[in-house]
């Protein structure tokens, strides 16, 4: 999972508007005039925001999502038992208490009593039980099964060695008690715990009903909001949930995320006061905005690279990904092409999380790779060559025309373009760009069928394995198909203890190994660049790029 100013229409109708609410242009609200005349004999209108925070979803089943965007909108419908507050820190959320066992093997966790789901029934711990299980269970096919690691006997489940689901590490020994045994200690479970993954659904509506997701009246919830409309390639509408525990302090009575792709789409409709929260933001609005107060630049825990299918020549030669990679100009990215203010990255790690000594970062410890400095640029250029010329493509003949994939957006445009040019350029190279609907693309990424591709990952918890885990060998996540036998050990021994004098070292070793084998190449740490209306106070987001809305209110 990586974020002003109005119309003077806009900021005039909002002034003179007698309630509070957002998206006027869809319909969910009133004029300012029609407010006046009848606020003596009608009900003030209902608070409703219209926001766009990505495209329509392959899935919004909180086992089965890998997007960033759709993990904000499940968030808004589903809690677990930790969750992120608006400081950052991780707090409980359906989990009253949580208590570890002095060897950190167990976790013995309490619902709260208020726990309910968005139809009224209360939350149990079985559902818990029934939705880890699920995650691992390899029929479910969720590419973030691996998230699960360590629970006690999840690998061997998602492996198929061990086929008794029963046998994960997780127990209800009443209604309202979760028992969790680890394989080992894990420093971020906490964490770990707040993440979508681990979110309970219910097994009477989830068993043997593929389309559960699709119907709000089986899209049973346990977060503020519930589901009432998903329109697709349009909206999906969610609505206050009066069986929340927390529903007193959640501001807007709707919420409608607006299903959006194109760029131009998406600022038109914030333009036109239908939305009050876009994201993206294209790269060739930057420099027309970035004064105003709608505009937002927001660091994230996160990084923007580009892939390798390692599986298919010719990027089956280290030595060739290694020239790619060194050929990219990547200040110039930063600076000219995207211009967010994002850090050249000199490897894959990226700033934001610790090491050792909290007082250091992982990245500042691990240093540079490679120089990103404009001033030798050059002499990677030269030996970008000349690992091309060992590799069998001296002055790139003979290297074969590829294709380069991506999703659609104008800065991933912008960027391949870019990558385009450089190769051809630098190293007489030539790729074709294919840019491919959010979902075509996911699907030819975990299928394998690229050649290279856009990459992006965001932190799910804060701890540098949640990016070099990424790259195990068979891990869900693994889109370059990459397999290195001492980097899985390496990961391996870091997540065998919660030990940062162990781990962190042990990471360090496997980034070497990660980025001498270049199965990817880091293009730059990401920042989050969005639009919100001024008037809205109490947004916040995630240092990992998520949203959250439900506390936001609209001042006047």
């Amino acid at each position: 999972m990586k974020k002003r100013i109005v119309s003077l229409v806009l900021a005039l109708a909002l002034m003179s508007s007698a309630f509070v609410g957002c998206g006027s242009g869809n319909g969910s609200t009133s004029s300012a005039a029609g407010t006046e005349s009848t606020a003596a004999s009608t009900p003030a209108a209902p608070k409703t925001l219209s926001v766009c925070v990505g495209p329509e979803p392959e899935t919004i089943d909180p086992a089965l999502n890998q997007a960033v965007d759709v993990t904000t909108e499940i968030q808004h419908m589903f809690e677990g038992l930790t969750k992120y507050s608006s400081d950052r820190k991780t707090v409980n959320a359906e989990a009253k208490e949580i208590k570890v066992s002095d060897d950190h093997l167990t976790y013995t966790i309490t619902i709260r009593d208020d726990a309910k789901w968005s139809d009224g029934k209360p939350v149990t711990a079985q559902d818990y039980v029934y939705a880890w299980q699920r995650a691992v269970d390899p029929k479910t096919a969720s590419q973030y099964a691996y998230i699960f690691d360590p629970v006690l006997n999840a690998n061997e489940i998602i492996a198929g060695t061990q086929k008794d689901l029963t046998t994960l590490g997780v127990k209800a020994t009443d209604d309202k008690t979760l028992v969790v045994t680890l394989r080992a200690p894990c420093a971020y479970f906490n964490e770990l715990l707040s993440f979508t993954a681990y979110y309970p659904v219910r097994k009477d509506v989830v068993d043997g009903n593929d389309k559960w997701t699709q119907d709000p009246k089986t899209y049973i919830s346990n977060g503020p909001y519930m589901m009432s409309d998903w329109s697709h390639k349009d909206s999906i509408t969610v609505v206050k949930n009066p069986n929340y525990y927390d529903k007193d302090k959640i501001t807007f009575d709707s919420i409608k995320f607006v299903l959006l792709e194109d760029d131009a789409a998406i600022l038109a409709a914030y333009q036109n006061n239908e939305i009050s929260f876009a994201y993206p933001l294209s790269v060739d609005e930057i420099d027309a905005w970035k004064d105003k107060p709608d505009y937002h630049n927001e660091n994230e825990v996160g990084l923007s690279y580009f892939e390798f299918n390692v599986k298919k020549a010719p990027f089956d030669n280290p030595k060739v990904r290694q020239a790619l990679s060194l050929a990219i100009d990547r200040n110039y990215i930063v600076q000219q092409v995207t211009k967010l203010n994002q850090t050249p990255a000199t490897g894959f790690v990226p700033l934001g999380t610790g090491d050792v000594d909290a007082t250091k970062q992982f990245r500042q410890v691990g240093g540079d790779y490679f120089s990103t400095k404009a001033e030798d640029y050059d002499k990677n250029v030269a030996q970008a060559k000349q690992l091309l010329a060992e590799a069998g493509y001296p002055d790139g003949k003979g290297f074969p025309s590829f294709e380069y994939s991506f999703n659609p957006s104008s800065a991933n445009q912008a960027i391949a373009e870019a990558l385009q040019n450089m190769w051809k350029t630098e190293l007489n190279i030539n790729c074709t760009l294919s840019s491919q609907e959010w979902a075509v693309f996911i699907d030819s990424r975990n299928k394998g069928n690229f050649a290279a591709d856009r990459g992006g990952w965001n932190a799910d918890f804060n701890d540098p394995v949640t990016f070099l885990d990424l790259f195990v060998t068979g891990g869900g996540n693994n889109d370059p198909k990459y397999s290195n036998a001492d980097y899985d050990k390496l990961i391996n021994q870091a997540k065998s203890t919660d030990d940062n004098a162990v781990r962190m070292p042990a990471l360090h070793k496997a980034e070497d190994i990660l980025m001498k084998d270049m199965p990817v190449a880091p293009l730059y740490f990401q920042t989050r660049c969005f639009l919100i209306n001024p008037n809205i106070k109490g947004y916040f987001m995630s240092p990992y790029g998520f949203d959250y809305f439900m506390y936001a209110t609209v001042e006047q």
